[in-house]
């Protein structure tokens, strides 16, 4: 991993049902500078969101109990939520419309390069957002 640093770049959100994904993705974020919030499943983040601040948010399509999609139904449904990335191994234009017009910010296909991947959080994270409940932060350093 060439990605070392000692920078804080703020927090993202892992949501990745297989353990060893969701192991090397906070592995890699964090040799990358930033801090990881990693789960299981969708619930688990909606459930934890309210003390998050993530940067961006990694959210794979296919999860048990409340897949992508709906995940990110509940966020719009809930007005501003942080940048989504969704993840897929297969990409499907049906989903990645709809993932769109929920506001997922990209979609990217599995396996995901590390270069892909720091590129894409890296954009994410300079969008603009006002997280619900917390007037006053609109933008991301």
């Amino acid at each position: 991993m060439k990605h070392l640093r000692q920078t804080d770049l703020g927090t993202v959100a892992v949501i990745e049902n297989d353990d060893a994904a969701r192991h090397s993705f906070a592995v890699l974020l964090k040799s990358g500078g930033y801090r990881v919030e990693a789960f299981a499943d969708g619930l688990q983040f909606l459930a934890a969101l309210g003390s998050l601040d993530p940067v961006c948010v990694l959210l794979e399509a296919r999860l048990p109990m409340l897949d992508g999609l709906a995940v990110l139904e509940r966020l719009s449904a809930a007005g501003a939520h942080p940048p989504v990335i969704l993840m897929t191994r297969v990409p499907k234009l049906p989903a990645a419309t709809l993932a769109r017009e929920l506001g997922a910010i990209m979609l990217l296909e599995k396996p995901i390069g590390e270069a892909c991947l720091f590129s894409a959080i890296k954009m994410a994270a300079s969008v603009p957002w006002q997280p619900a409940g917390r007037i006053g932060r609109t933008t991301r350093t």
